[in-house]
C-alpha cells in the first residue's frame, strides 16, 4: 500500500508538471512603508486573488511579497513647491526598483520536478507600491491624484519591455477600496503580458480602464483577452521580453 502511494504521488507531481508546463510568472512586489498589497476578495464563496485571475488564462503566477519598508520620498521643504514629495516621477521609480529588485528582467531557468529531472523556466515581473501620486514627464503640470497605477518598461535600458508597474497608494480609491485596488493590479500586470485596453470588453473584464468600468466589474478576462493569454507566442505574452504590442487586435 504505502508503495502504491508513492507511486501515485509521483505520477501526481508529473501530470502537474506535464500540465503547467514548468513555466511560471513571478512578481517580485515590494511596497512603502505605511501602505499595502491588495488582498483577496471573496467572489461567490471563493477567494479571489493575482494567481487565481491569470490562471483563467493558463498563465501560473506566483506573487512573492518581498520588501515592505522602503521608505517614501522625502527632502527638503521647498516653498514654491510644498506638495512635491506627494507625486514620484517615473526616473525615482526606476531608482527604487534599481535599489531593490533582486530578480532579473526577462527569464530565469532552473531544476524541477522529481529528483530535478525537468528544467523549468521562470518569468519574472516587479510591481511596487509606492505611497505616491503620479507625476509624469512634464513635471508638476503632469501631476495626477487621479491615476491607479502604470504599467513601466523597467529599469532595464530596454524601451517597454513590459516587467515593471507600479501602485499609487495615495490614491483615494487605492487606499480604501481594495476590490477595485485589486482589480487595477490586475489590470497593470495585464500590460505586463502584453494586453492593451482594447483586449477588454467595453464593459466590465479586467482591461477595460477603470473609469469604463465604474463601479460595476468582475475579475475575468474577455474572450479577446484569454485568446492572447493561451494561444499567442510565448516571447509576446510572457513579461520582460518584448516590446509593448499596441495593435488592436493582436496580429501575433
Amino acid at each position: 500500500m504505502g508503495s502504491f502511494f508513492s507511486l501515485s504521488h509521483i505520477i501526481l507531481a508529473l501530470t502537474l508538471i506535464t500540465l503547467i508546463g514548468c513555466t511560471t510568472a513571478r512578481i517580485e512586489y515590494d511596497r512603502m512603508t505605511g501602505t499595502q498589497y491588495p488582498q483577496p476578495e471573496t467572489i461567490s464563496g471563493d477567494e479571489v486573488n493575482l494567481t487565481t485571475i491569470y490562471w483563467q488564462g493558463e498563465r501560473l503566477v506566483a506573487v512573492d511579497e518581498d520588501t515592505t519598508n522602503i521608505a517614501p520620498l522625502t527632502g527638503p521643504a521647498n516653498p514654491l513647491d510644498p506638495n512635491q514629495y506627494d507625486y514620484i516621477t517615473l526616473a525615482e521609480i526606476e531608482t527604487i526598483e534599481i535599489a531593490n529588485r533582486r530578480d532579473p528582467i526577462g527569464s530565469s531557468t532552473f531544476p524541477c520536478g522529481y529528483l530535478n529531472a525537468y528544467t523549468c523556466t521562470r518569468y519574472h515581473l516587479y510591481g511596487i507600491v509606492v505611497d505616491h501620486y503620479w507625476e509624469g514627464d512634464c513635471g508638476a503640470a503632469c501631476r495626477k491624484t487621479t491615476s491607479l497605477g502604470r504599467m513601466y518598461a523597467g529599469a532595464s535600458g530596454t524601451t517597454n519591455d513590459r516587467s515593471a508597474f507600479v501602485n499609487f497608494w495615495k490614491n483615494a480609491t487605492v487606499s480604501s477600496d481594495n476590490a477595485k485596488y485589486l482589480r487595477s493590479t490586475a489590470h497593470e500586470i495585464g500590460h505586463g503580458f502584453n494586453l492593451n485596453h482594447c483586449d477588454g470588453d467595453g464593459s466590465l473584464t479586467i482591461m477595460n480602464q477603470t473609469g469604463v468600468v465604474g463601479n460595476t466589474f468582475n475579475y475575468e478576462f474577455s474572450a479577446t483577452s484569454l485568446d492572447h493569454l493561451q494561444n499567442h507566442a510565448d516571447n509576446e505574452v510572457w513579461p520582460g521580453l518584448s516590446p509593448r504590442d499596441y495593435a488592436c487586435p493582436h496580429v501575433h
